[in-house]
C-alpha cells in the first residue's frame, strides 16, 4: 500500500511528468513486478512511460481534472497535442475506417472523426466512430471469428438483416486450414493488421473500442500463446471443451490401465476397448482427424479418412488444441501484432495481465448503477439541482435499465456504449443534467430529452410523470443513435 501511494504520488505530479523525471525503480518495477501494483497506477505508468510527454499530461488531466483548475495560470504544463479531423461518411463506415487507420494510424496526432453532413464534432463522433468500427468488424459475413450468428435487437438502416458474430466467451478468430485459398487468408490478415492498428490507436488516444475479445486473444496479444493449453478452449468453446476434458480423462483411465503389471496382452487390449464416455466406445463417437466443428480443416493429411480409435486418440486431442490455438490462428495474430506494432511497440502493455486489457480496451464491464453512486457522479446545472423531481425521477430510472438499456443510454449521451474504467466516477467530464426549456403554451410531455456528447450533457424535460420520462428515455436512445446534429 505504501509503494502504491508513493507511486500514485510521482505519477501524479504534472512536473514529473512534463520534465519526464519518473523515478527509474518505479519503471523497472512496474515492467518486472507488475503485481505490486493495481490496475489504475499500471495504467497511470503505462501512459507516462509508453508515448510522449505532452500525452501522458493530457492523461493526467483528464484523470484528476482538479489538477487544471490549480495550475491553469502555469501554461508549462498545458499538453499541446495536435489533432487531426477526418470526415467519414456513415454508408462505409469500415472502408473508410481503414483508410483513416492507413494514414493516420500511426501519427502521433489525436485523431478527431466527424460525419458528412453532420454539424457535431469533436469526443462523442469519435467514441461513437471506434465503438461503430468496433461493431462492423464483429459482421459475420468478414469471415473473421469463431461463433454463432446473430441479429441485433433492434437494427438501424444498413444494419437491418445483418448478421453479427457472437461467442458467449469473447471472440476468437476462426482458424485457416491447408487448404485455405490464399487470397482468403491476404483479405482477413489484412483485417487483423487494420484491428491492431485501430486497437493501437484507441489506446494511444484514451478512446474505448466495443470489441468483446476472448481471453485467448489477449494471451496472443501480450505474445503468451506458448502458455495456451486445452484448458483455455473453454474460453474459445464450451462445448468442444467439455467433450475434450472427457476424452482427456478416457487418456488418463488408459494410462493407469498400461501402467498395471498384472495384465496380459488380451485382458490390456479387452480393458482399453472398454474404455468409453457416457457409455459409448471411442470408435462409436464417429470421430475423424477433423477439426471439431470445421470438417473442412484437416488435423493431418489424409484426417477425414483416419477415424479417430483408443489408440490414436492422444495424438487427436494434442491436434485440435494445437490447430484450434495456435496453427490454424498465427497467421491472423503475426498480422494483427504487425498492425499493432506500427502504432507503438507491444512490450509497453508488458505490465498488464491478459485478463486486464479487456478493462484497459473497452472499459468497465456493466456495474450496479445504483441512485446513491448516480447521485454522487452526475451534476445537475441550469434549472435542476439534486432535488429536483426530475432528477428524482432520472436516477430511479438508470437505476431500473438492464445491461441493453444502459448500453443504449450510454451511446446515446456519451457515443461511447460503455463506461471508462472506474465507472461514472470517471466520466469525464462528469454526466451533466441540465433543464429542457419550453414555450408556456407547451407540454414538456410531448417531447424527448437531447443530448450534446461532446461535454456528456443531457437536456431533459421536467416530465409529469416517472413512466413518461422512462418511456421518453428510451425511445431518444434508441433513435436518437448514429447522428451528431445540434440540439
Amino acid at each position: 500500500i505504501k509503494l502504491t501511494a508513493k507511486a500514485n504520488r510521482q505519477l501524479q505530479d504534472p512536473l514529473v511528468i512534463m520534465t519526464g523525471n519518473i523515478p527509474t525503480w518505479l519503471t523497472e518495477l512496474g515492467k518486472t513486478c507488475p503485481f505490486f501494483f493495481p490496475f489504475d497506477t499500471r495504467q497511470m505508468l503505462f501512459y507516462v512511460t509508453a508515448f510522449d510527454r505532452d500525452r501522458a499530461m493530457q492523461r493526467l488531466l483528464d484523470t484528476n481534472p482538479e489538477i487544471n483548475q490549480s495550475d491553469s495560470q502555469d501554461s508549462r504544463v498545458a499538453p499541446r497535442l495536435d489533432r487531426k479531423k477526418r470526415t467519414i461518411n456513415r454508408d462505409e463506415l469500415l472502408k473508410q475506417a481503414e483508410s483513416v487507420m492507413q494514414d493516420l494510424g500511426s501519427s502521433r496526432a489525436m485523431l478527431e472523426i466527424q460525419y458528412e453532413n453532420e454539424v457535431g464534432t469533436g469526443l462523442g463522433p469519435t467514441q461513437e466512430f471506434y465503438a461503430l468500427v468496433s461493431q462492423e468488424l464483429q459482421r459475420a459475413d468478414l469471415g473473421l471469428w469463431r461463433g454463432e450468428e446473430v441479429s441485433l435487437s433492434n437494427p438501424k438502416g444498413s444494419q437491418e438483416g445483418t448478421k453479427y458474430m457472437f461467442s458467449s466467451r469473447g471472440l476468437f478468430a476462426v482458424p485457416f486450414g491447408r487448404t485455405t485459398k490464399p487470397a482468403h487468408i491476404a483479405k482477413i490478415k489484412m483485417k487483423f493488421r487494420f484491428l491492431g492498428k485501430l486497437m493501437a490507436k484507441a489506446i494511444m488516444d484514451f478512446r474505448l473500442l466495443d470489441l468483446p475479445l476472448g481471453l485467448p486473444f489477449y494471451k496472443w496479444m501480450l505474445r503468451h500463446e506458448s502458455s495456451i493449453s486445452s484448458h483455455d478452449l473453454v474460453n474459445i468453446d464450451p462445448g468442444v471443451a467439455k467433450s475434450i476434458q472427457h476424452l482427456e480423462d478416457i487418456i488418463r483411465q488408459k494410462k493407469r490401465i498400461e501402467q498395471d503389471r498384472s495384465h496380459t496382452r488380451e485382458t490390456l487390449l479387452q480393458a482399453l476397448e472398454s474404455l468409453n464416455m457416457n457409455g459409448c466406445s471411442v470408435e462409436d463417437l464417429g470421430l475423424d482427424f477433423t477439426l471439431p466443428g470445421f470438417p473442412n480443416i484437416e488435423l493431418k493429411k489424409g484426417g477425414k479418412d483416419v477415424p479417430v480409435t483408443i489408440h490414436n486418440l492422444e495424438e487427436y486431442l494434442r491436434l485440435v488444441v494445437y490447430w484450434t490455438l495456435n496453427e490454424g490462428v498465427s497467421r491472423q495474430f503475426e498480422s494483427f501484432r504487425e498492425g499493432f506494432e506500427s502504432v507503438f511497440p507491444l512490450q509497453h502493455l508488458q505490465c498488464f495481465y491478459p485478463e486486464e486489457l479487456d478493462q484497459l480496451l473497452c472499459g468497465s464491464k456493466s456495474e450496479s448503477w445504483d441512485v446513491k453512486t448516480l447521485m454522487e457522479c452526475c451534476r445537475p446545472d441550469h434549472g435542476y439541482t439534486h432535488d429536483s423531481r426530475a432528477v428524482r425521477f432520472l436516477f430511479e430510472v438508470l437505476s431500473s435499465f438492464d445491461a441493453e438499456q444502459q448500453r443504449l443510454f450510454l451511446q446515446f449521451v456519451t457515443g461511447s456504449p460503455r463506461l471508462p474504467v472506474g465507472g461514472f466516477r470517471s466520466l469525464n467530464p462528469p454526466l451533466t443534467i441540465v433543464r429542457k426549456t419550453f414555450e408556456l403554451t407547451e407540454n414538456p410531455d410531448d417531447f424527448l430529452p437531447s443530448v450534446m456528447t461532446c461535454v456528456n450533457y443531457l437536456k431533459l424535460p421536467d416530465y409529469s410523470s416517472i413512466e413518461i420520462m422512462r418511456e421518453k428515455l428510451l425511445i431518444a436512445a434508441r433513435e436518437g443513435q448514429q447522428s451528431f446534429h445540434l440540439s
